[in-house]
């Protein structure tokens, strides 16, 4: 009788006796999270290594390319340069007849014409109730016959050396010049440079004007145009006031025209007319 019945009661539960464990089979595919091991942390590539092989390879792309390219001109027929003459050039078999010749430039509008001439022909005309002055400026020396040598035109400076070699390198070629005195002292320059340096009379007009401007009067820095678009200007100093001296007014007018520079002083103890000053300069401007 089996005495480990549970159904009969009063009787105690005796435990069956296990069935033998069967052997457990291994799954024929592990799942994939037991069979996958932590990957491995990628290695850090070394710093500038790939900078490294990108400049060789362009280090040698660039030698490459230069040994081929030498080796391609080599083997290529040298290309002939062209002729240093030009044999079509054409020219008339004739000059055009005296009738079918342009006119020439009036004189009157050829400035180099006028500036060639007598330049002391070119200095604006005394204005009236004027006479003529032996001097105006303290160093200076006096024009003789209406001209004045470039080391004459430098002691009106300061600084006489300076301006003498720059007038010099500059292509300075000669000076009309003409004082008169009337109370009011003027003073007029005309500076003409080489032929083809006309760049250089323009340069010393606004050397000229710089100059005059660090002396103007407050509300005159800029300086008064003379005429409209003529680049020529005109300025009133301020007054030179001492202890024990009569002050002293002072006022300058520049411009140029081609290789001209033209270059007016007024001094006086009385003030100035600006009106006075610009139309002086207006008329020597007009005669350029």
């Amino acid at each position: 009788m089996d005495t480990s019945d549970p159904s009969r009661p009063g009787a105690e539960a005796t435990p069956a006796e296990p069935p033998a464990e069967a052997p457990v089979e291994a799954p024929a595919q592990a799942p994939a999270e037991a069979l996958a091991e932590p990957a491995p942390a990628p290695r850090r590539r070394p710093r500038g290594l790939t900078s490294l092989i990108v400049a060789c390879a362009a280090l040698l792309g660039v030698v490459g390319g230069t040994a081929t390219g030498y080796a391609i001109q080599a083997e290529r027929k040298p290309t002939p340069l062209p002729a240093l003459s030009q044999a079509d050039l054409a020219y008339p078999k004739k000059a055009l007849p005296e009738s079918k010749r342009p006119e020439p430039l009036p004189a009157e509008h050829d400035t180099a014409v006028k500036a060639d001439g007598d330049l002391r022909k070119l200095l604006v005309g005394k204005p009236k109730g004027f006479r003529e002055a032996t001097g105006y400026f303290v160093n200076g020396v006096s024009p003789e016959d209406g001209w004045l040598s470039p080391g004459g035109r430098s002691l009106e400076y300061t600084e006489p050396g300076e301006v003498l070699v720059d007038s010099v390198r500059n292509g300075i070629r000669r000076v009309a010049a003409a004082n008169w005195q009337r109370g009011e002292y003027v003073a007029v320059r005309l500076v003409q440079f080489r032929p083809g340096a006309v760049a250089e009379a323009q340069a010393e007009a606004e050397s000229s004007r710089w100059d005059a401007a660090n002396r103007t009067r407050s509300g005159h820095e800029e300086g008064r145009e003379i005429k409209a678009g003529s680049g020529a200007g005109f300025f009133v100093y301020e007054p030179d006031s001492k202890p024990g001296y009569l002050t002293v007014y002072g006022g300058r007018a520049v411009g140029y025209r081609g290789d001209v520079m033209f270059d007016l002083h007024f001094s006086d103890t009385k003030p100035l007319s600006e009106k006075a000053i610009k139309d002086l300069a207006l008329k020597q401007l007009e005669r350029l």
